[in-house]
């Protein structure tokens, strides 16, 4: 089974290399040898793909004079896997029941109520603590001088 899998790595390759050959071809035979460089630029450089895309369509197209659905499966094969899967999506949202929603959105815990003071409550301190206190500051200080 692992050749299997290097096997089809290779001719995966072996298409792209082909499809950019194509693709450069088509682009050389409409617009010209500048053209097609820039869009090997394009492609290689900045991984746009559209130009070489569109030049393979036309290079298989007119250059090599294939049917047009022929070189549409060139140009983009991933089009033959993508278009029976949106059909059979599109088909089955006709047959499903839509699911209804149980769920509920309303949530009255918060939109009408009053926020909640959570601060903490700051410490009174009466006036007998605030004179105990200077009273030590003014001792040690007097301790300090002696």
């Amino acid at each position: 089974m692992p050749f299997l899998g290097a096997f089809s790595g290779i001719i995966f390759l072996l298409v792209g290399i082909v499809q950019i050959y194509v693709g450069y071809i088509g682009i050389e035979y409409h617009l010209g040898a500048g053209f097609a460089i820039g869009a090997l630029v394009l492609g290689f450089v900045f991984r746009i793909m559209f130009p070489l895309t569109i030049g393979t369509f036309f290079g298989a197209m007119d250059v090599f004079g294939w049917p047009w659905y022929g070189a549409l499966a060139l140009a983009a094969p991933g089009l033959l896997f993508i278009v029976p899967a949106l059909v059979t999506g599109a088909i089955s949202t006709l047959f499903e029941k839509k699911a209804q929603s149980n769920y509920s959105f309303n949530n009255n815990n918060y939109s009408e109520s009053a926020p909640i003071n959570v601060t903490p409550k700051q410490k009174t301190i009466t006036k007998k603590k605030v004179k105990k206190i200077i009273k030590k500051k003014v001792i040690k200080k007097r301790k300090k001088t002696r």
